[in-house]
């Protein structure tokens, strides 16, 4: 972070001849026009694509609850569209609004509160409290914390790079959504399956495929509980705020929240669960299709290629069933939302906080020892770097894996695998 004057810049904002390699919005940085407001982009000339996408995704839960999937399937059974809920996604599509409401009220206005209450917390050096630190603040508030002058602007799609960018952040409340709809369907599905098995035994296959039914009609509520989740970790990280760490890293406050405990454990947790329901799912309905026990089910390599393919297809099936509305919601809350909240705790933050800018500086190559210096380069390398040495640790490398195979394949099956011994 530094004050010093740029010269000779090239078109692309980096200097030729100067002390710095990098600096950001080095056009800005000493103009009154200087660019200090977060900005989210909606380029127009994409906005159809996210609504044709919105629209494929709609039409793919429309597939699923009219049961026209149950046809493609399972083309030999009777189709009795009377048993299927053809009207569940409009449901879903009126009930999208309210989250979308609740994040840009209620959730971005705990997370403004939140962020500022922590990041004044660097300032004064205070510990946090153990709700942040499960949230994801880091634990080290001593360090170097600042504010970023001019930040970059969230572009939802004006090209690939950018639409990643927001791909990553729906995948983000996918996962989180999924994490939590599995959990609360597995808990509670036990006390209702025996009831609704009782009533009609064949209005599910089993009770994974139950499970599987609560998980999607669950999305939009865990929506609604993520508003004190979502819209933290993306004020957060759209604040800019920075914490030098003690690898001298620059990383921004939003980074360690979505990486942080609670992330972890609804998101990755929750793809987990979803595979594994998947899985078992997919177990038993082959089981009971091809009418065999559950020892010639395991031993059958050609089974378990099915089981592993069907299971891919429901894992991808739930997902798809579950990722309209986070969309919607992701996209309008950034949309109309999201921007204002972000200056405003950038507002709040820059009463107390330092303010920089990231720049890049060339080092005094005098005072380098190592670096740019050919002759200290080591080429020795021992035994190891000879020809007949890397035949040997090759070799090495070969009868190691050897011998794992044997323990995992060989080793009490001798008798059994070779009799002839």
């Amino acid at each position: 972070m530094s004050n010093n004057s740029l010269k000779n810049d090239d078109k692309s904002g980096n200097n030729i001849k100067s002390e710095f390699l990098y600096t950001r919005k080095s056009e800005h940085l000493y103009e009154g026009s200087a660019d200090d407001k977060f900005d989210v982009i909606i380029p127009k000339k994409n906005s159809v694509v996210l609504i044709v996408f919105f629209l494929g995704l709609f039409f793919a839960q429309f597939f699923y609850f009219s049961g026209l999937y149950y046809q493609v399937m399972y083309p030999n059974l009777p189709y009795k569209p009377e048993e299927f809920f053809w009207w569940v996604p409009l449901i879903f599509l009126a009930i999208a609004f309210i989250p979308i409401l609740a994040w840009g009220q209620f959730g971005s206005r705990f997370a403004s509160k939140s962020i500022v209450k922590y990041l004044k917390k660097t300032v004064e050096r205070k510990r946090p409290k153990p709700f942040e630190l499960v949230l994801g603040y880091p634990f080290r508030t001593k360090d170097i914390y600042y504010l970023e002058a001019y930040p970059v602007d969230l572009n939802l799609g004006s090209d690939f790079a950018h639409t990643k960018v927001f791909i990553k952040r729906v995948l983000e409340v996918l996962f989180l959504c999924l994490g939590m709809s599995v959990v609360i369907a597995q808990l509670i599905a036990p006390y209702i399956w025996t009831i609704v098995y009782a009533y009609d035994p064949d209005m599910y296959f089993n009770i994974e495929e139950m499970i599987i039914d609560m998980t999607i009609y669950l999305g939009p509520f865990a929506l609604m509980i993520l508003l004190f989740v979502m819209p933290v970790f993306w004020i957060s990280e759209d604040t800019q705020a920075y914490r030098i760490n003690e690898y001298q890293d620059t990383m921004r406050i939003g980074y360690y929240l979505r990486t942080g405990v609670l992330s972890k454990i609804l998101g990755f947790f929750g793809l987990v669960l979803v595979f594994n329901l998947s899985q078992q799912f997919a177990s038993a309905l082959l089981i009971g299709e091809a009418e065999i026990s559950y020892s010639e089910f395991i031993t059958n390599p050609i089974v378990a290629f099915q089981v592993y393919s069907t299971t891919l297809i429901w894992f991808l099936l739930i997902m798809s069933m579950c990722t309209a509305i986070p969309f919607l919601v992701s996209l309008v809350y950034l949309s109309f939302f999201h921007e204002r909240w972000v200056n405003n705790v950038r507002i709040r933050a820059s009463e107390f906080m330092p303010l920089g800018t990231l720049q890049v500086k060339h080092p005094e190559k005098i005072g380098l020892k190592y670096l740019n210096n050919q002759e200290m380069i080591d080429e020795t390398g021992g035994f190891f770097q000879k020809t007949h040495g890397t035949i040997i640790l090759l070799a090495l490398i070969i009868v190691a894996s050897i011998i794992c195979f044997y323990m995992a394949f060989v080793l009490g099956f001798e008798k059994a695998l070779f009799p002839f011994l």
